[in-house]
């Protein structure tokens, strides 16, 4: 999984990466075949801005929050890259499973 990093107005130091990567690790749980990961933090006034789009295997998830603080925007926004990745793999798999059963 190759993970690029860009910082709008500010920074992105260790500690900042190294949150993302591991919100990430859920994500690659449920879907091993991720190839890319963008990751573009901004800062406007008082909001963190915090976009993910996930390339895998034919298939591109994008999510986008703003709030506060920057550790919340990302776990909001891991959370909808997710739930994005688990209802592809359930449809994938219940579309395996009626398949099977005709």
């Amino acid at each position: 999984m190759n993970i690029s990093y860009t910082g709008r107005h500010f920074d992105i130091d260790g500690e900042m990466k190294d949150y993302i990567e591991k919100r990430l690790q859920k994500v690659k749980f449920y879907f091993s075949q991720i190839i890319q990961v963008n990751i573009i933090m901004e800062k406007e006034r008082v909001n963190y801005v915090v976009e993910i789009k996930v390339s895998a295997n034919h298939d591109v998830y994008f999510a986008k929050e703003s709030t506060t603080e920057w550790k919340e925007a990302v776990d909001l926004v891991t959370d909808k890259i997710e739930n994005e990745v688990k209802k592809k793999k359930d449809k994938i798999k219940d579309h395996h499973q009626t398949s099977e059963l005709s």
